[in-house]
């Protein structure tokens, strides 16, 4: 199938002499480099990596490329730190065009970046890493998805510090503020660090548990949805943001680690500014009907818990530490740049969230002798599955996965959602249930219940395969230039809105679920089968071209669809309003005495 293409930049750096960043998985790297810092590869992403090369994903294929910060030197090639790293580029800069399998490449030929850097040394001056700072500022000014993580202190920080809202959504300075005041990032070692080490099975808390199979639980923000019949009962729906849906539901877990970094929203939006080229420019650009800066929110927090001193096995870590002080923190924070026309930005507390070491396990225990073989802190996530001898992703994981997923999803320009979404649709029409069932045809053989069934059939597969967030972004990229006006139905698709509008439309909702009203809902459904009508038409065409004229074409052809679902729903209307006046004729009858 001829599927748009998303190009995914991931990059990392070294720590020089401390911990080497790649791309590598650990449990198979040969000894003794798999237990020798800094060649081993616990601070690699070789298995985040996995996750997102064996993800299917909906509506269009990815495009990874490995970039690493490191340049050649001393005894080592391009060639061999290449191969030790696990990267496609090295000696990477975002200012500077690279070369990709004989291909030159440069920042804008991406969609979305993902950010992980380690070092907290500065290894260029600093008026290169601003050159580096615009040039990622322009990426995300044309619209460009860009995360970034760093640890606790200054970690990953002498880059990140610089670029805009991302430096400001997440802390970066240790001990002392930075020059614009900006707060500092918590301490590794003091009372009050972010240590979400969670208990093992044995009710310790060890710092080595960060590589167990036990999560941390975190707490996501939520979003009113509108209403559903629960246990018999009208109840308000809720959903977290998209960057923490998926098909299991929320995702409330994260893995854990001994001293996190800060998210947060920032303080005096409005004030602050950055310079691009001879412009200075807003962070925080005005959105809605007040013109007030369009703020970054907290997607996530996550929990110290208090009273323990996070002892070690191995003594490679660190030693015990005072006893923690109980608190919340934020740990994912995000910016939706696509309501200003900018590109989205995330940052993250830890990129120990990401780490082998966090997800696989610790290689480092495998010669303690108080460790056993079969110690899950050698495993990670992966546990025994059940009468089997081998190792399958815990409940868990498989949450945190889509989280992994979610970042390449919502990061993506908001120029290249409509072609995504239209393909999401036609991937719809391709499954065995609908293959044979919409055969082209006239319009004029399809009736209102045709398109609200083929409505609650995109519904049901989208959130199989992607999450309940998901129907929601869909609808929302294809109805919003279709749906006059459009403010009407806005409640109930645009739940992520940081504007909130007075509207009838939820006390509606409600009296229609009750079955006092009609249903607005059935408005949404009977759109979005006319989308899956109108994909069918011209999905062999979509099928096996991924460019925007056959999307053009689509587009064109939505309107004709869903003016005769439109009509076929008006037909039901008519009938549905001569049964309430009716009722409200009978209800309006004196009662006999």
């Amino acid at each position: 199938m001829g599927k748009p293409v998303v190009r995914v930049l991931i990059v990392t750096d070294d720590w020089v002499g401390v911990v080497n960043g790649g791309f590598l998985t650990w449990p198979d790297q040969p000894l003794p480099d798999r237990i020798d810092p800094p060649q081993a590869r616990e601070f690699h992403l070789g298995e985040f990596m996995r996750v997102l090369q064996e993800t299917a994903w909906v509506g269009f294929s990815v495009e990874l490329t490995r970039a690493h910060r490191t340049r050649p030197s001393g005894n080592i090639t391009a060639t061999q730190l290449a191969q030790d790293r696990g990267a496609d580029v090295v000696g990477f800069r975002f200012d500077e065009s690279f070369s990709l399998k004989g291909e030159t490449r440069k920042l804008s030929d991406y969609d979305l970046v993902l950010f992980f850097p380690i070092s907290p040394a500065q290894d260029d001056s600093e008026d290169k890493l601003k050159k580096e700072a615009e040039a990622i500022a322009q990426f995300m000014e044309n619209g460009g998805g860009f995360f970034a993580t760093g640890d606790h202190a200054n970690l990953g920080a002498p880059l990140c510090k610089l670029i805009p809202r991302v430096r400001s959504m997440r802390r970066w300075y240790a001990v002392n503020p930075g020059p614009q005041g900006e707060p500092v990032s918590p301490s590794p070692t003091s009372a009050d660090r972010h240590d979400t080490t969670r208990p093992g099975p044995d009710g310790q808390i060890l710092f080595e548990n960060q590589s167990d199979e036990v999560a941390q639980e975190i707490e996501p923000t939520w979003y009113p949805g509108g209403f559903a019949v629960k246990a018999g009962y009208p109840a308000r729906v809720k959903y977290p943001h998209p960057l923490l849906c998926s098909p299991l539901g929320a995702v409330t877990y994260l893995p854990d680690h001994m001293h996190e970094g800060w998210c947060e929203v920032p303080d005096k939006l409005a004030g602050r500014t950055f310079t691009l080229g001879p412009q200075t420019l807003p962070e925080y650009p005005v959105h809605g009907p007040n013109n007030e800066p369009l703020a970054p929110e907290l997607v996530a927090n996550g929990t110290v818990l208090p009273g323990h001193s996070t002892p070690v096995i191995d003594q490679e870590h660190a030693a015990a530490l005072p006893l923690t002080v109980g608190k919340t923190f934020g740990v994912i924070c995000a910016w939706d740049g696509h309501r200003v026309d900018k590109g989205r930005v995330v940052v993250d507390s830890t990129w120990h969230h990401f780490f082998n070491i966090n997800l696989v396990g610790d290689m480092y225990l495998a010669d303690e002798q108080e460790v056993s073989a079969n110690d899950q802190r050698l495993f990670g996530f992966f546990v025994l599955e059940p009468g089997s001898a081998g190792r399958v992703p815990n409940e868990q994981y498989k949450m945190i996965e889509w989280y992994f997923r979610n970042l390449v999803y919502w990061l993506i320009p908001a120029k290249r959602m409509h072609s995504i979404a239209w393909h999401s649709m036609v991937q719809l029409t391709l499954r065995p249930r609908l293959l044979e069932e919409l055969q082209p045809s006239a319009l004029e053989g399809y009736t209102f219940k045709h398109f609200y069934y083929l409505g609650q059939l995109a519904e049901e597969y989208l959130q199989k395969a992607r999450g309940a967030c998901a129907v929601y972004e869909v609808k929302r990229i294809l109805f919003h230039p279709k749906i006059p006006p459009w403010e009407w139905v806005e409640d109930l698709i645009d739940i992520w809105d940081p504007v909130p509008k007075p509207s009838e439309l939820p006390q509606m909702s409600l009296a229609g679920l009750l079955g006092a009203g009609p249903k607005p809902e059935v408005l949404i459904k009977t759109v979005l089968g006319s989308a899956v009508l109108a994909a069918a038409q011209l999905r062999d065409r979509v099928a096996s071209r991924a460019d925007d004229r056959v999307i053009a074409e689509l587009e064109a052809l939505f309107p004709r669809v869903l003016q005769h679902a439109l009509t076929q729903l008006g037909r039901e209307l008519d009938i549905g309003r001569r049964a309430f006046e009716l009722l409200q004729r009978t209800i309006r009858e004196p009662l006999p005495r």
